[in-house]
């Protein structure tokens, strides 16, 4: 799915896990995260924001990576369904990040095409 878009040299920071919002809501989702020569970009300006240094950065400890998002067809949407968008590698709701993540994750987000 990733292997022909701009995100094709990447480090995996998570394997894929399984992730479902309740026991009865049925609303179950794949997810992963990953770093690139982007992400480690995004993380240095991130450090800059918070005034710390970024001296030893690198694609396996950068704070920000992608996170992909993919959900499997359901009775109502009949194909499987995936986002991409940077965040930090934390599981954290929307609530819980800093408003520069939220800020960063919104600008970055992008549908993905499953076929």
């Amino acid at each position: 799915m990733l292997k022909s878009s701009p995100y094709d040299v990447r480090v995996l920071r998570n394997t894929i896990i399984k992730e479902e919002s309740g026991p009865f809501s049925g609303i179950i989702w794949y997810e992963y995260t990953f770093a690139t020569s982007q992400t480690l970009a995004e993380s240095k300006k991130y450090k800059k924001f918070l005034h710390q240094s970024s001296k030893n950065m690198t694609l396996k400890n950068c704070p920000i990576v992608y996170r992909v998002i993919v959900r499997p067809l359901t009775k109502r949407i009949k194909h499987w369904t995936g986002e991409i968008y940077l965040d930090t590698n934390q599981k954290l709701s929307a609530t819980g990040r800093s408003n520069y993540v939220q800020a960063l994750s919104d600008k970055s987000l992008r549908e993905l095409t499953i076929s």
